[in-house]
């Protein structure tokens, strides 16, 4: 498969699917067409031809191109169409797959997964390692861990597996984001999110308890990580909150776009009469009104080390299970409102 071809059956140019491929954060062409020229990829198994690459670089040497192939295994989420994350993270991933050699050719959800099978259309396809997105439960990760000699798993939470992990860690990120809104005056602080099991929610709690500050059951909703989840944990929390928090904390920043939209609708003004923070730093938080301030996540780097420990295990270069840490960052913008000046960042 060349990129001719691939732009054939695309039904666009070779410079475009060539601007896709190499578009450093997945933005170049409308996503239809991105959507298209990725899944084209996906299915074909097209990787660059290195030996080109090579000789247009100057470099002499002959190398041999790669016959290797990877999964991808959504833990969190059915598609990546409902998590804007974990989609942003996948197509870092397939690109850099694609440029070692070893494109990603099947992506599915542990939640299409029968008990102690992949999908039936997976089943035939032998890949040297998958990528894990996000948590799965025990018995999931036991079975992936027997079906695939070679394993990653990268997310935001430490997970109980002899696999190697890349994790950006949701605890400190939550810690930064909840220091944040103190720093600014805020002591009366709502949660949105999940609870069970979950470190942000741990972290929420621990913030609060090392700043003095009081735990009201009444301020905190429990509901999925999702859009959907969003706006009923603010509908939740309009309902039962009196008065309303001062800040809430979004587990994520879909959760915390569709909280936004909630609360607008109730005429709520955001950060005027309440403030909003969350986590992850997608492409949309910075295109919402107001835009989000949020704890960002390097995604880029996540799927590039991802990918890299995964062939770097794959070649035996490592044997050991290995956990990579990587930094949060606070990305201030226009949601939280700064008591202690009477203005708002």
């Amino acid at each position: 498969m060349t990129l001719k071809e691939v732009a054939a059956l695309a039904g666009v140019s070779v410079s475009t699917v060539s601007r896709i491929i190499n578009s450093p954060d997945d933005s170049f062409a409308r996503k239809e067409v991105r959507d298209r020229v990725w899944s084209i990829i996906k299915e074909t198994g097209y990787t660059p031809n290195l030996n080109a690459k090579e000789l247009k670089c100057g470099k002499i040497k002959e190398q041999k191109s790669s016959d290797g192939a990877l999964a991808c295994i959504l833990g969190r989420t059915r598609t990546l169409e409902d998590d804007p994350f974990f989609a942003q993270l996948a197509r870092v991933i397939e690109q850099q797959a694609m440029e070692q050699g070893y494109p990603v050719r099947f992506s599915y959800s542990v939640f299409d997964m029968k008990p102690n099978s992949i999908p039936e259309e997976t089943s035939s396809f032998k890949a040297d390692g998958a990528i894990i997105l996000g948590r799965v439960n025990k018995n999931y990760m036991d079975f992936l861990e027997k079906r695939y000699k070679n394993l990653v798993y990268v997310g935001r939470n430490i997970i109980s597996a002899s696999c190697d992990q890349v994790i950006c860690n949701g605890y400190e990120a939550t810690q930064i984001a909840m220091k944040h809104l103190i720093a600014y005056g805020h002591r009366r602080i709502g949660y949105i999110g999940e609870i069970s099991g979950e470190v942000r929610y741990q972290a929420y709690l621990d913030t609060l308890r090392e700043h003095g500050l009081a735990f009201s059951p009444g301020l905190v909703s429990n509901c999925p990580q999702n859009g959907a989840g969003g706006y009923q944990g603010a509908d939740y929390l309009l309902n039962t909150a009196k008065p309303l928090p001062t800040a809430i904390f979004c587990a994520t920043d879909i959760a915390a776009i569709a909280a936004l939209r909630r609360f607008t609708e109730s005429k709520i003004k955001v950060p005027e009469q309440l403030s909003i923070i969350s986590m992850d730093n997608i492409e949309l938080s910075g295109y919402v009104s107001p835009m989000l301030t949020t704890v960002g996540m390097p995604i880029v780097e996540m799927g590039n080390i991802a990918v890299q420990t995964l062939l770097n295990r794959i070649h035996k270069r490592h044997r050991l299970p290995m956990q990579i840490f990587l930094p949060n960052k606070l990305a201030i913008r226009e949601s939280v409102a700064n008591l202690n000046a009477g203005a708002y960042i």
